[in-house]
């Protein structure tokens, strides 16, 4: 039994590594999107600027998670709706967050996006693993 939990415990610190991994380009890439719309648009394009980035973001995101992080078995058509539909909640809340933080707050745009990004991160691997991504079955 220890055997078995220790190769459990084992494969989720692997795919959780691999979750930061791509996690971390996602945000990359969508963080500089954003710092590069605001200061060729500037901050009054907050939620375009917002928009663009995150979208930015989900492709590098989605990819990475569906073909490394996950190695899904599902199709390629159900894992991208699932997908899309979680990435939609998470612009609308993430959107919501930005305008609140930077409007009615007066934090600075920069810092807003990065707490946004980080807030939204924390509740996206408990989501995926448990609801987008089906795991290859090891026969």
């Amino acid at each position: 039994m220890n055997v078995f939990r220790d190769k459990m415990r084992q494969a989720i610190n692997h795919r959780l590594l691999r979750f930061l991994i791509s996690g971390g380009s996602a945000a990359g890439t969508e963080y500089a999107l954003f710092i590069a719309l605001h200061f060729f648009l500037d901050a009054s394009h907050l939620l375009f600027n917002q928009s663009v980035s995150f979208a930015g973001g989900f492709v590098v995101s989605f990819l990475l998670n569906r073909l490394w992080v996950f190695s899904s078995a599902g199709t390629l058509r159900g894992d991208l709706f699932k997908y899309t539909v979680i990435a939609a909640l998470n612009l609308v809340a993430g959107n919501l967050a930005i305008t609140f933080l930077v409007g009615s707050i007066g934090q600075n745009p920069l810092i807003a996006k990065f707490l946004v990004m980080g807030m939204i991160a924390a509740w996206n691997y408990l989501i995926f693993s448990a609801f987008i991504f089906k795991p290859v079955s090891k026969s």
